[in-house]
């Protein structure tokens, strides 16, 4: 007969054995960690650890494995290298359009937050001075920071603004640079032009992002205009398990027999 797995005290947390209906152990640990996550954890905290596991349940290592694996495809836990296994912090569907991350964080009932990691003048570069449409060398301000949704990490962000069109900038609230713009200098955004492309996270991102070396991002690079004039050059990197975009899409030209 199937032994069925008992309760306990996790690191604090209460778990009641599952359901009748959860009948191999794989299951079984699946349902616990899984009420467990329901009714105890939020996004970002850690479950208990494998060894934990096999222990207070009387399992094999390779079913508590077996187990997380489950949780990990079904996209609620997620492995962090090195630390342990986490609760899936928040996924955003995104569609294209012009907007800050706080307010579409705001949009999805979501709290937005930025930490800004540095922020300096400095002479544009070339690539930098083509996208603004500046000459080369011409003082820009570059901001480097970290957008997050409910306390999780979702965007690396590096920004670069004409200096002569934001005096004072680096004196501002950087949290919501739109906002800012508009506020204080009468600066409203109005178009944009955005690509998307797929990328590794390197050691730094990794880092700033809380997840693995080489995990994949979603890379967003934006020439952002108010009116005809280029205002900012950015570059944002998404986890690519926090973030999914969607776009509408229509035939072009007459239709083919």
């Amino acid at each position: 007969m199937q032994r069925e797995l008992g309760g306990g005290s996790y690191g604090g947390y209460r778990v009641e054995r599952p359901l009748g209906s959860a009948t191999t152990k794989r299951a079984q640990v699946r349902a616990i960690l899984e009420q467990l996550i329901e009714a105890e954890l939020s996004p970002g905290d850690a479950i208990p650890s494998e060894r934990v596991l096999v222990v207070r349940l009387g399992v094999s290592r390779v079913t508590v494995r077996q187990a997380i694996a489950d949780l990990v495809e079904a996209g609620v836990l997620e492995r962090v290298h090195g630390k342990g296994t986490y609760v899936t912090g928040p996924q955003i569907d995104s569609r294209l359009h012009l907007t800050s991350f706080s307010r579409e964080m705001r949009d999805r009932g979501l709290l937005p937050a930025t930490v800004v990691l540095s922020a300096s003048e400095e002479a544009a570069a070339d690539d930098v001075s083509y996208a603004l449409r500046i000459r080369p060398g011409r003082p820009v301000v570059r901001v480097e920071r970290l957008r997050t949704a409910d306390g999780t990490p979702m965007a690396y962000e590096v920004g670069y603004y004409p200096s002569i069109l934001f005096p004072g900038l680096l004196q501002r609230e950087l949290g919501s640079l739109y906002d800012v713009f508009a506020s204080e200098y009468g600066v409203v955004v109005t178009s944009g032009e955005q690509t998307v492309r797929a990328e590794s996270a390197d050691a730094q991102q990794a880092r700033v992002l809380g997840t693995t070396k080489r995990a994949p991002l979603l890379v967003q690079e934006r020439v952002t205009y108010a009116g005809d004039r280029a205002i900012e050059l950015s570059t944002s990197w998404y986890r690519a398990d926090r973030y999914r975009i969607h776009m509408a899409i229509t035939p072009r030209g007459a239709r083919e027999n």
